[in-house]
């Protein structure tokens, strides 16, 4: 089986959800038996460039045309020097469709390779769903054409892939497909506690709650500011840890400081290894997002031994089953009550760390493989007379 995964998302960052799905997906349909195609010779993405199978498949890349090789020296530094590579970057993909090499199955990383629909053809299309965001709230992507793209894409491919029954729901509901094409496969997690993990010199608060990722708007940082506020106030040495998410803003700044949080709430990055260590270290891992496609950091949290709480909304008790303690993600005193269980008791606290251990054994990578491989061929059936 020969499948060619157009490399749009590893050209947008140096790391993303997407491109590390997809990594996980073509390291395992590998050892499968599929021969999977990516063909990009650079990239920004260290999910990619550390990859495996990188050298193998980057090998098959044409190479930048010259014209668009200069535009992007040209550019190089000057504030447009970004675009000018994700330009260089689409001339050699577009280079490498044009000569006509043949696939079982095409499955784009991403709805921005829009350039790859001409190309298409009869050869079936297998596209992935992450998540509905841009359809559910509108008004946060103005002059976004994501929302456009993913359903141009949905209803020209012969599958699809949504990586939870919540946004195979979102997808049926909103953009009208129809659910017969749509096959739920989840995600497996990635992040693994390094062997010296206890002893690993790490500079984090003794106590402290654990937030991980963006914060913008329906990811309900601002409440659980509030709830945390509540709890910061009668506990002197609890501190909140984002992971993640970028610095903080003007307006979430003014909200630390007119909470009196100024010194107790700290953004930091952190690499892989090191992420899995704050997850074990914390406290609380607390998940109060309105909506998610999946929410892959409940399954790095279980696998990392932290008590996982999380607003019971989008597909969170689909994933995370009874692992988790659940509030209603507008309620800031559920929030607040729901950390105060935890921070009370080490037993309760444990029980979620045991109860999350096994959820985290419903999903796995090799699981997320084999049932793709199984919709290619269902897709490459259907192409057939």
């Amino acid at each position: 089986m020969e499948v060619f995964m157009h490399p749009c998302t590893f050209w947008e960052d140096r790391f993303s959800g997407f491109a590390r799905y997809h990594c996980e997906l073509a390291a395992l349909l590998i050892q499968l038996g599929v021969n999977v195609h990516i063909p990009i010779r650079e990239t920004p993405n260290e999910n990619l460039k550390t990859a495996h199978f990188f050298p193998q498949t980057s090998a098959e890349a044409p190479g930048i045309p010259l014209a668009a090789r200069a535009i992007r020296l040209m550019l190089s530094h000057t504030p447009f020097a970004r675009q000018a590579n994700n330009y260089a970057l689409r001339a050699e993909i577009r280079k490498y469709m044009r000569a006509g090499h043949r696939f079982d199955v095409i499955h784009p990383t991403h709805t921005n390779a829009y350039d790859l629909i001409p190309f298409i053809g009869k050869t079936p299309l297998v596209l992935t769903v992450h998540d509905m965001t841009h359809e559910v709230y509108p008004h946060l992507f103005r002059k976004d054409p994501t929302a456009q793209r993913k359903l141009d894409y949905a209803r020209r491919a012969d599958r699809i892939i949504a990586i939870s029954e919540c946004t195979k729901r979102d997808l049926v509901a909103i953009s009208g497909i129809e659910p017969e094409k749509i096959d739920v496969i989840h995600h497996g997690n990635s992040l693994v506690l390094p062997a010296d993990a206890a002893t690993r010199p790490m500079e984090l608060p003794e106590r402290y709650v654990l937030f991980v990722g963006r914060r913008r708007d329906y990811k309900k940082f601002d409440i659980f500011l509030e709830a945390f506020a509540e709890l910061a106030d009668a506990d002197r040495e609890l501190q909140l840890v984002c992971a993640g998410g970028g610095a903080f803003t003007p307006e979430e700044l003014s909200q630390i400081n007119s909470l009196h949080l100024s010194g107790r709430v700290r953004q930091c990055w952190f690499t892989d290894e090191e992420l899995a260590i704050t997850y074990n270290r914390c406290q609380a891992f607390v998940y109060p997002s309105a909506y998610e496609g999946f929410g892959l950091p409940l399954l790095e949290a279980f696998s990392c031994g932290a008590p996982v709480l999380c607003s019971k909304a989008s597909c969170f008790p689909e994933i995370a089953g009874d692992g988790a303690d659940y509030f209603p993600a507008d309620d800031t005193a559920a929030m607040a009550a729901a950390i105060q269980r935890v921070l009370e008791s080490h037993d309760y606290a444990n029980g979620l760390r045991a109860r999350g251990a096994e959820r985290l054994a419903h999903f796995s990578w090799q699981r997320c493989a084999a049932e793709t491989k199984a919709t290619y061929q269902k897709a490459i059936d259907q192409k057939k007379p």
